[in-house]
Formats: structure tokens, C-alpha cells, sequence
């Protein structure tokens, strides 16, 4: 996964065309391609000799943020022979959303919601950092598109939009979402939050009116 170091690294043996291992050779190992991904360390180049198996390792892979295909050329120092090893950066993910508060989310008709939503998204149980997400004033639990009525953010212009993108969590996995407000409608609404890696969080959000009190009876005069 982008940011992630590789669990797995790239080792090649060193043999005679009759098969024998070569011990003490040195292998050249040089990610190529216009990517990000580099050894730990922040090199693109490792040189390691061959051991008494005729093994060489490479340094683990630090996976960069491009999630192009990496290539890893291993190449017998001084010689033409060499081989390419394929390797795949995944886009940053999450598997799990949750909101850090419990407030209720209400607002009365035209107002402006008290609290803002904010999520904080993790995998594998630890910080989901830098993953895209998207919000979405949903019309039902089984029809995820936009609603075109009830809250709404505003974009920059003071428009409203009931779908953002572009989205990510900062570096402790949170999310925290710009303003809602409602219009005219009320009831009950849906807001789902989504980020790569296909962890969804929907939160329930209220527009009702403001309730008035009754006054109180007066007393009764005295006889």
C-alpha cells in the first residue's frame, strides 16, 4: 500500500550456465520507471554480494504514493545479465470509519447544523492516513445517490452540494467534514461517508422545527 514499506523482498541467485551457484558476485538492484517507490533509505540503487548460496538480497521497497507498476532490474555488476522483478503500490486504504463524537445531528428548517461530522478511519486497526474518502447526502440506505433535497454543504461559491470528493484524511486517520445546513424540508437524512479500500460509515441527520413551549396555566385568584 502507498506509504507502506513491502512485507516481502526481492532476492536473486547467482549461477554458472551448468547451474552451480556463484558466491562473492555483485548484484546491481535499480528500480526504473518514472515512479516514487524507493529502496528504505531513499535510494534507487542497491548494490549487494552475492552470499555462499549465491543469494543477494535487495533492500526492502519504501512504496511512494504513485501506484503505477515498479520495476526492480537486478544486474550482475560488469555483466549483461540481469532480471526484472514486477512489484504493485495499492492507492492508501481503510477498512474501518467511525465518528469520533456522539452529539446529535439536528438542525431546524433553513438552519445550520450545531456540529460538523468527523470520522476517523483506520486499517488493520491502526491509522488510516492520506485516504481519499467521499461524502454524500444519500437519499436511502439502498439508493446511494445524491439526494436533491434536505441538508447540504456549500461549496465555494455558497452553492449547495450534497456530494464531496477529493477528500482525505489527515495524518491521525481524521476526517473532519465543512458545515451542513438544511433547507426547508424536514424528516430524517442520510449522510455516508466512503473511502478507498471500501470501509462506509452512514450517519443519521435531523431537520425538525424548534419546539415551542406552552404556557403555563395562571393561578386560580383566591376566594
Amino acid at each position: 500500500m502507498a506509504g507502506d514499506v513491502f512485507g516481502k523482498r526481492i532476492s536473486t541467485r547467482a549461477e554458472t550456465k551448468a547451474g552451480k551457484v556463484v558466491a562473492k558476485v555483485r548484484i546491481r538492484f535499480t528500480i526504473i520507471g518514472d515512479t516514487d517507490t524507493t529502496f528504505t533509505g531513499g535510494e534507487s540503487v542497491a548494490t549487494v554480494a552475492t552470499n555462499s548460496s549465491g543469494v543477494a538480497g535487495a533492500p526492502a521497497l519504501q512504496a511512494g504514493e504513485d501506484t503505477s507498476g515498479v520495476t526492480v532490474r537486478a544486474t550482475v555488476v560488469g555483466r549483461a545479465v540481469g532480471l526484472d522483478y514486477k512489484a504493485t503500490v495499492t492507492e492508501r486504504a481503510a477498512d474501518q470509519l467511525a465518528r469520533t463524537g456522539d452529539a446529535a445531528l439536528t438542525c431546524t428548517p433553513g438552519g445550520e447544523f450545531a456540529n460538523q461530522v468527523e470520522v476517523k478511519a483506520t486499517y488493520q486497526g491502526a491509522v488510516a492516513d492520506g485516504v481519499a474518502a467521499t461524502a454524500t447526502l444519500i437519499k436511502s440506505e439502498d439508493d446511494p445517490t445524491a439526494n436533491d433535497k434536505g441538508p447540504y454543504f456549500k461549496d465555494a461559491d455558497g452553492k449547495a452540494v450534497r456530494t464531496l470528493t477529493s477528500l482525505k484524511t489527515d495524518a491521525k486517520g481524521l476526517l473532519k467534514l465543512p458545515k451542513l445546513y438544511a433547507d426547508d424540508t424536514t424528516g430524517t437524512f442520510l449522510l455516508r461517508v466512503s473511502t478507498a479500500g471500501g470501509a462506509t460509515l452512514t450517519v443519521e441527520l435531523t431537520v425538525a422545527a424548534a419546539e415551542t413551549s406552552s404556557p403555563s396555566p395562571s393561578a386560580s385568584p383566591s376566594a
